[in-house]
């Protein structure tokens, strides 16, 4: 069997180890991309007064969930545009806790020792995890959204008021008339106009670096647009008294002149009522005032007990006649808002309840006054999102004296593929070469077994056929040597001293020969006695050299056992010198030249052999299985 070398196995399947240490890697690498997260992570910090209490700057209890809350997980998505669903993004999202070293140690003692903590931390790490298909950018952009929007929510919620709503989009959501339009507009902007008046007043100094208004600025814009706009679009519309539907503007403007003149005279009622009842209050506090003065003739002692007496109701009556005054005064306020609107309806009334108006004499087509009313829309909507855009940066700019960023958001990716990858072609290349030694040592033993001839340990009769199988298909090299030799005295040996000492001399010439084998081609044996040799690129120098050196080995083996002396005879062949070109072809010239006996190599001692043991050598090399 040969050698076991552990080069010669890596050598012969390396090809064999690159491909499975490749498809190894290659799918290892795809199992990491497939199981590869994308953690973003950032650390912020709560700097109000009360964050140490866990308390928000409005006293209400801090609640770091709302960090990835659906509001602010909504607005993160929409400013990037992303059509995730909500929920899939918040379960990727969670905050923790960032408690010194020092403190955890002391929360752990006191813990051991079975004390309450008291420990609040103000610094929490925000997490996001993307998933692989998205990659990295995806994982910072989400957080980075997600910080930002909380940073409004936050400010908003706790911190700033909420921004005023556009009350201007709603004109857009349904089919109103044109004076409902304008009515939705004067109350839209004047809404905003008292939003800006407090903020004007709240923040005189601030200035969007985004729009570059302050507060100020914005009400002046929306003033422009309330007291010369507005009021030129109500002029054109009731000049040309311009309705989509009169009759149904009519039947709505009358209602409420009804309703109006109801609430007025309800109102009405409950002041004289409260007339009354404040007019016999008044003369009763007179009767007590003249009662106290008048009774002190009779002592100080009267005059104590009555105002003790009186004590106990005082706060009562004074609470309940200044109720009764402010209710008067309100009541006395709505009686002459109602009764202005009421006005204002009746005027309404009158210009669009006319069936006799001059339908030739309007100032402005329809056309035009859709094209006013939508203009004042337009300007109404550019002016809130200058608004809008301000009241988000006075937010930020309000939330650094809340809400700090501590770190700066970073991304790690949960795999470490090239450290994956690298150890997976380390371990595949590993894998494959033990595999390939014992592939290699299977395979050794399978053609030890089914090709080595276990007498005298070289390739047998099979693998001489499959040797000559493998190169008859083809043309022979150029100086292919084909030698067969025979140990003619095997037979004489076994005779004389038994098939043992015949079988033990037989295998030490086969080791001469497999020396020359290994180190110039292939050496079998076919049975009988006879081998055959093949040495590729062998011209007959060198070949007639090999077999001298043979020879050579052969006496100086026959010279330490003479007793059990070597006896062989050769035929030779070689491509170029004997023009043929077929394996099978050129083995048949050598076994008739090792038959004919033209090259026998037969040691001197050897000479008295009878020409009995030659012919049955003959006869025995005549049946032997390799046959062109």
């Amino acid at each position: 069997m040969k050698k076991f070398s552990i080069l010669r196995y890596l050598k012969q399947f390396s090809l064999l180890i690159f491909v499975l240490a490749v498809i190894g890697s290659l799918a290892i690498y795809f199992y990491g991309k497939s199981q590869q997260r994308y953690v973003a992570s950032a650390v912020i910090q709560y700097t109000n007064d009360g964050a140490k209490e866990g308390y928000t700057p409005d006293g209400r209890p801090l609640n770091v969930e709302e960090i990835y809350s659906s509001t602010v997980i909504d607005a993160a998505l929409a400013d990037l545009g992303y059509q995730f669903n909500v929920d899939s993004v918040r379960s990727n999202c969670y905050v923790e806790e960032v408690i010194p070293e020092t403190q955890q140690k002391l929360n752990e003692a006191l813990l051991e020792k079975g004390e309450q903590l008291s420990y609040v931390t103000d610094t929490y790490r925000v997490y996001f995890i993307g998933d692989h298909d998205n990659g990295e950018d995806y994982a910072w952009n989400i957080l980075d959204a997600i910080i930002k929007n909380y940073y409004e929510f936050y400010t908003e919620k706790y911190v700033e008021e909420q921004l005023q709503s556009n009350g201007v989009s709603a004109l857009a959501e349904g089919n109103y008339d044109c004076l409902e339009s304008t009515q939705m507009l004067d109350d839209s902007i004047l809404e905003m106009l008292d939003y800006l008046l407090s903020k004007r007043a709240d923040y005189p100094y601030f200035r969007s670096v985004e729009t570059g208004y302050t507060y100020n600025d914005l009400y002046r814009i929306y003033s422009h647009l309330y007291n010369y706009e507005i009021p030129s679009l109500y002029a054109a519309i009731l000049t040309n008294a311009e309705t989509n539907d009169a009759d149904l503007l009519v039947s709505r403007l009358t209602k409420d002149c009804e309703d109006l003149q109801l609430a007025v005279g309800n109102r009405e009622k409950r002041v004289d009522s409260l007339k009354k009842l404040i007019d016999n209050y008044s003369e009763r506090n007179k009767e007590m005032m003249d009662y106290h003065y008048q009774s002190s003739e009779n002592g100080t002692e009267s005059i104590l007990k009555d105002v003790e007496y009186d004590r106990e109701n005082s706060s009562n009556k004074e609470t309940t006649y200044d109720g009764l005054i402010q209710e008067y005064v309100n009541l006395n306020i709505e009686i002459r808002q109602k009764t202005i609107e009421k006005e204002h309806k009746e005027y309404l009334l009158s210009v669009f309840g006319n069936a006799d108006r001059a339908q030739g004499q309007k100032t402005f087509t329809s056309e035009e006054i859709r094209e006013k009313i939508d203009h004042c829309v337009s300007l109404a909507t550019k002016y809130y999102q200058f608004v809008e855009n301000t009241g988000h940066e006075l937010n930020r700019q309000l939330s650094a004296n809340y809400l700090s960023m501590i770190s700066s958001i970073n991304v790690q990716s949960t795999v470490n593929i090239r450290l994956y990858l690298a150890l997976a072609i380390v371990l595949f290349v590993l894998v494959g070469c033990i595999g390939a030694v014992l592939l290699g040592r299977t395979l050794d033993f399978i053609d030890y077994f089914r090709y080595v001839d276990k007498t005298v340990q070289l390739p047998n009769r099979a693998r001489c056929d499959a040797y000559i199988s493998e190169r008859s298909d083809r043309l022979l090299d150029e100086n292919f040597s084909c030698v067969a030799l025979k140990m003619d005295s095997l037979s004489s040996l076994s005779g004389k001293y038994g098939r043992t000492v015949g079988d033990e001399v037989l295998k030490n010439f086969a080791m001469i020969l497999k020396s020359f084998g290994d180190l110039y081609g292939f050496v079998g044996y076919n049975g009988s006695g006879v081998f055959f040799a093949f040495f590729p690129d062998c011209p007959p120098e060198k070949l007639d050299v090999i077999l001298k050196a043979l020879g050579r080995q052969v006496e100086k083996y026959n010279s330490l056992n003479r007793e059990y002396a070597v006896h062989y005879v050769f035929g030779k062949a070689v491509s170029s010198a004997d023009g043929i070109f077929e394996i099978r072809e050129l083995l048949r010239i050598a076994m008739q030249r090792m038959h004919s006996g033209q090259t026998a190599s037969v040691p001197e001692d050897a000479s008295g052999k009878n020409a009995s043991d030659d012919a049955q050598n003959r006869a025995a090399a005549e049946n032997c299985g390799a046959r062109p």
